[in-house]
């Protein structure tokens, strides 16, 4: 089943976007290390379009959220990237208040609005995405359409015991897209209520992955049959042709795909440029026709069928800054309470 999601996948990168070509540096002869946080195939269409325009030598190496905040954080004393691409706004606040990443305002940004953009520009939103309960619709017809259950429509109706077994989560401790549905439970509900939950929830829970994609493609291809995690990767496998149903909970938190630059990094004048392009309307507009998430910028084209920021029922006081600032300690809970240090997520 991954053989066949992967080539889908690839099948679909082939998507072009022609636009008037803003005016780049020429970076022959420099390089740029990008950390990715997202989708690898992604990522690489981005950086060819930045290096088609400024000729730049890249490479790049793609990780979980939590996998490349400790990269990070242990390369501090000598950095290895010069760009931080992806991950939810915790993610990137959380390093700004270790002192790794630094400041910097990309020109094309001032069409971005405020609320999807660090104050002190430390990082910019370029994307925006909401955690939903994604079912595998094939199977849910088949085996408990009849049994007259109705769908999980909110958190609470995933503790139905029929699901036992049947449902995948990324882990929070590797997984910003896990990080972000813990984080925001804990500010809608409290923390006992909320670990609570999530210990009743854990019976149910068949897997915790290490990247929110891969619960994606385990519930489009049957093998759970539901998984939470973002919206956009579970309307990509709805495009791939997987009969995938997503629904936003009352209360579901969501996140601000960011891009920050590594401080102390050796390469800034690529490191701008890039930051420059990424937050433009060409490269906006190849993002979301690539992956079906929700541009930041108001002059990218939303996706056919696409979930609208305004509109859904989601937890729009889902406060970014106190995620970051209780990170270490609602993983340290959730280790102790939830599953156990000597408990390991899959892939």
């Amino acid at each position: 089943s991954s053989v066949l999601v992967s080539a889908v996948f690839m099948a679909f990168f082939n998507v072009k976007v022609r636009m008037a070509t803003a005016k780049y540096p020429d970076l022959r002869g420099e390089k740029l290390v990008v950390y990715i946080a997202f989708h690898e195939e992604e990522g690489r269409r981005l950086l060819d379009l930045f290096k088609e325009k400024t000729k730049v030598d890249y490479t790049y190496l793609r990780l979980p959220t939590g996998e490349l905040l400790n990269r990070v954080i242990n390369e501090a004393a000598a950095p290895q990237a010069n760009i931080i691409l992806g991950g939810p706004a915790d993610a990137h606040q959380f390093l700004a208040k270790q002192g790794l990443i630094m400041r910097y305002a990309p020109p094309p940004a001032a069409v971005i609005p405020e609320k999807f953009k660090n104050p002190d520009r430390y990082w910019t939103g370029i994307y925006l995405g909401a955690i939903a309960i994604g079912i595998n619709d094939n199977r849910w017809d088949k085996e408990f359409k009849p049994l007259g259950v109705e769908k999980p429509a909110t958190f609470t109706d995933l503790l139905n015991p029929l699901f036992k077994g049947e449902i995948i989560l990324p882990d929070p401790r590797t997984s910003g897209t896990g990080y972000t549905l813990l984080a925001s439970l804990v500010q809608l509900w409290g923390e006992d209520e909320a670990f609570a939950y999530f210990k009743q929830l854990d019976q149910n829970v068949g897997e915790y992955t290490k990247s929110g994609f891969t619960t994606a493609q385990k519930t489009a291809t049957g093998e759970y049959l539901i998984g939470v995690n973002f919206i956009h990767d579970q309307l990509l496998m709805r495009k791939y042709g997987f009969n995938l149903a997503s629904i936003i909970p009352p209360g579901a938190g969501w996140e601000i795909g960011c891009v920050s630059m590594v401080k102390n990094n050796w390469g800034i004048r690529a490191a701008k440029a890039f930051m420059d392009f990424i937050t433009g309307r060409e490269a906006g507009q190849l993002h979301t026709n690539l992956t079906e998430r929700i541009s930041t910028r108001p002059d990218v084209r939303t996706p056919l069928g696409a979930w609208s920021w305004e509109e859904s029922p989601i937890n729009k006081d889902y406060d970014f800054y106190m995620a970051a600032e209780a990170k270490k300690r609602y993983l340290q809970i959730w280790e102790e309470k939830i599953v156990g240090t000597g408990r390991e997520c899959s892939r």
